[in-house]
């Protein structure tokens, strides 16, 4: 069984300018993931992309309309 890692959004700033953004998983890196950021849905990109801290990198997956 997977533990739980961190990780931090690294594309935020077009959503959420410069407020930093973090959460736990334990899905593996590759998958996409739904996200909840003050009740609004998003889905996330996991990779396996070291950061400071111990986090992982994570990209938010936006589609404009």
């Amino acid at each position: 069984m997977d533990s739980a890692r961190t990780y931090l959004v690294i594309n935020s700033g077009p959503v959420f300018g410069d407020r930093r953004i973090t959460f736990t998983s334990s899905a593996p890196a590759g998958s996409v993931v739904p996200l909840e950021v003050d009740g609004r849905p998003f889905r996330a990109l996991l990779t396996d992309t070291p950061l400071n801290g111990g986090l992982l990198g994570a990209e938010l997956q936006i589609t404009y309309l």
